[in-house]
C-alpha cells in the first residue's frame, strides 16, 4: 500500500480524510480502491467520524422552493447567526423529476436519508440516499401487497443497528376497517445487507401511529408517538412506541399523564439534543405556541419534564429540533426558519425560506455509507435523456391536480386532520 508507511498508519490517516476526497483518492491504485470501498473501512471512518465534532457542528436543512420548483438540500455550520446562501453548502438533489413536490423525509442517519412518497398521493417507492457520495438504493417493493385494499397507511422507520452494522427500514402497514385502523398492523424489516424484507417474529403492539408521524432514534430504537382506542370515557391512551433495530422487537413506554389522553394528531415526536422529546400542539394545523416535553433519561418514565414553551409569533409554526446553544428550530408560517431562544423568547430569521410544512432539519455529518451497496445518484438537468432505467416514476411538471404546493400542503394537513378526529369519535361510539 505505501512504500513509506505501515498499511495500519494509511488506514488511520485516511479515516480522518472527507468523504469526497476519498472519493477521489479510490483513483490512485486498485488497493486504495479496494480499500476505501470495504465494509471494514467504511465502518472505522464513520465511527472516527462519529468521535470527533465534525458530526454535531453542521446542520442539513431540506425544504420546498416555489422559485425552483423542487426540494432544496443545503448544510450550515451550528454557529453561525444567519444561514445566507453564500456561506452554505448547496447539495445536489437527483430526484427532481421523481415525485410531486417533496419527499417525506423518514429519518438521517450516519449521513444516510430515508425517503418515503407518501405525503401527496399513494405511497409507491422508499429510498436511501447518501447525498456527499451521491449514492442511492431504491427499496425493493415489500412482501406485503395492499392494492386490493381501499384505505391503509403505512408507517416507517429508519436507522443503524450497531450490533450488526447495517442499516434497517421497518414498516408497519395499518388497513382501515369499520371502527378505526385494524390493529396490530403488518410488519416487515428491510435489512440493507441481505437487500430484502422479512417479516418479525415478535409481538406487534396494539397502537396506531398517525398520519403525521415523526420518528426519533435513540440508542438503537425507532420512537413515535402512538395510541390506543379505550372506549367511550377515556377514549384513547397515548404512548411512546419503539423498535429496537438490533433485537427487531417493540416495546411500548408511557407519556406523562399531562399527555396521555390528548387528541393524538396535536403530539409528535421530535429529538432534543439527544434525548427523546414530544411536542404538544394546541392545535396541529392553526397552532400559535407549544410544549415540549422531554423524557431526560430515556427508558425512565419518571424522568419525562415539560421544559419548554415554545410562541410562534410568525404565524402558525412547527418545530424541527435544536441547536448545540439550546436554541429550538422552528419553521413559521411567514418567516421560514427561525431560530427561537427558550429562555428569553426572541426568535431570530436564520434566512432560508421554503413552504412551512416542507422544512426538515437535523444534525448532518458525511460518511461513505452506501458506497458499496448503492447507485449513482447524480443531479438531473433538463437536457438529460429521460430514459433511466431505474422504477422511479417520472411525473409530468405540466400537470398539477393539486395545485400550488401550499395549498396542497394545507388540503392534506385539513382532510387527515378531520378524518382522523372523526375516526377516533366513530370509533369511540
Amino acid at each position: 500500500m505505501s512504500e513509506y508507511l505501515p498499511q495500519e498508519v494509511v488506514i488511520q490517516i485516511l479515516t480522518k480524510l472527507p468523504p469526497k476526497t476519498l472519493i477521489k483518492f479510490r483513483c490512485v491504485s486498485k488497493t486504495w480502491n479496494s480499500l476505501i470501498s470495504s465494509p471494514y473501512f467504511i465502518s472505522m471512518h464513520t465511527q472516527q467520524t462519529l468521535l470527533s465534532d465534525s458530526g454535531t457542528n453542521q446542520i442539513i436543512v431540506r425544504r420546498y422552493s416555489k422559485d425552483q420548483n423542487s426540494e432544496v438540500y443545503s448544510v450550515h455550520l451550528d454557529k453561525e447567526d444567519q444561514f445566507p446562501d453564500d456561506k452554505n453548502i448547496r447539495i445536489e438533489y437527483p430526484f427532481r423529476d421523481c415525485i410531486r413536490f417533496y419527499y417525506r423525509i423518514v429519518g438521517s442517519c450516519n449521513g444516510v436519508f430515508c425517503l418515503f412518497d407518501d405525503l401527496f398521493g399513494q405511497a409507491d417507492s422508499i429510498l436511501l440516499w447518501n447525498p456527499v457520495i451521491k449514492r442511492k438504493v431504491i427499496l425493493p417493493a415489500p412482501q406485503a401487497s395492499f392494492e386490493n385494499m381501499e384505505y391503509y397507511m403505512f408507517v416507517l422507520g429508519f436507522g443503524f443497528d450497531v450490533v450488526n452494522n447495517d442499516y434497517k427500514v421497518v414498516r408497519m402497514a395499518y388497513i382501515q376497517g369499520d371502527n378505526g385502523y385494524i390493529v396490530p398492523p403488518e410488519v416487515e424489516v428491510y435489512a440493507l445487507s441481505t437487500k430484502n424484507w422479512h417479516k418479525i417474529n415478535g409481538e406487534v403492539p396494539n397502537c396506531v401511529v398517525e398520519y403525521f408521524w415523526s420518528q426519533v432514534l435513540i440508542n438503537g430504537n425507532v420512537n413515535w408517538v402512538a395510541y390506543r382506542n379505550r372506549g367511550k370515557e377515556v377514549k384513547v391512551e397515548n404512548l411512546i412506541m419503539l423498535f429496537d433495530l438490533t433485537r427487531e422487537v417493540f416495546d411500548e413506554m408511557p407519556l406523562p399523564d399531562a399527555l396521555e389522553n390528548e387528541l393524538p394528531i396535536n403530539l409528535i415526536g421530535v429529538n432534543v439534543k439527544g434525548s427523546l422529546g414530544v411536542v404538544h400542539y394546541e392545535d396541529r394545523i392553526w397552532s400559535m405556541s407549544c410544549c415540549i416535553w422531554v423524557m431526560t433519561k430515556y427508558g425512565d418514565v419518571k424522568s419525562w419534564s415539560k421544559l419548554y414553551y415554545v410562541d410562534f409569533e410568525g404565524g402558525p409554526g412547527m418545530i424541527l429540533g435544536f441547536r448545540t446553544n439550546g436554541d429550538v428550530l422552528l419553521s413559521a408560517d411567514n418567516l421560514g426558519l427561525v431560530s427561537y431562544d427558550p429562555v428569553t423568547g426572541k426568535s431570530a430569521d436564520l434566512g432560508v425560506h421554503g413552504t412551512k410544512d416542507s422544512f426538515y432539519a437535523s444534525n448532518y455529518m458525511e460518511s461513505l455509507a452506501l458506497l458499496a451497496e448503492g447507485k449513482e445518484a447524480r443531479e438531473r438537468l433538463p437536457s438529460d435523456s429521460d430514459g433511466d432505467s431505474e422504477s422511479e416514476s417520472s411525473m409530468e411538471v405540466d400537470i398539477d391536480p393539486y395545485g400550488d404546493v401550499e395549498r396542497s400542503e394545507f388540503w392534506m394537513q385539513c382532510s387527515m386532520s378531520q378524518y382522523l378526529t372523526a375516526l377516533l369519535k366513530r370509533s369511540d361510539s
